[in-house]
């Protein structure tokens, strides 16, 4: 059975919530700036890896695997979200570097037909507060 929309709101907040909290234990690797930026807006303050610097997905796993043992996937949610996510678990697997992929999948799950990518949740979410009714400023 599908969500409603506060159901919706409160597993992401939740989610989210715990994303950060997880944050500053290991890094949760986005694709660009504005996925790290939106995620900033959300309140995820830890350590939150760029992939597209000008690395290669390669270079991006060893420097991850020199410095934590574990890391947490979180990708768009778009084809190549999806293809960057197998490539960085791969990458990462293979230096021994343990991988969350489960708040990536969450938050597909919940959004997927509203927003496919990292930058857009932090819209999403002032609109899903404001449809609630009583919109909460978590950020």
């Amino acid at each position: 059975m599908p969500l409603d929309q506060n159901e919706t709101l409160e597993a992401l907040e939740e989610t989210i919530k715990e994303l950060g909290e997880a944050s500053k234990f290991m890094p949760v690797i986005v694709e660009g700036l504005k996925d790290r930026m939106a995620l900033r807006s959300l309140g995820v303050n830890g350590n939150i890896i760029v992939l597209n610097d000008g690395s290669s997905v390669l270079a991006t796993c060893e420097r991850i695997a020199g410095q934590w043992s574990a890391a947490i996937i979180f990708t768009d949610w778009d084809q190549k979200g999806g293809e960057l996510a197998h490539a960085l678990e791969d990458g990462l697997t293979q230096l021994d570097v343990s991988v969350d992929t489960e708040y990536r999948a969450t938050v597909s799950m919940l959004v997927k037909k509203d927003v496919k990518d990292v930058e857009g949740l932090p819209a999403l979410m002032r609109r899903l507060q404001t449809m609630s009714g009583h919109p909460r400023p978590i950020f």
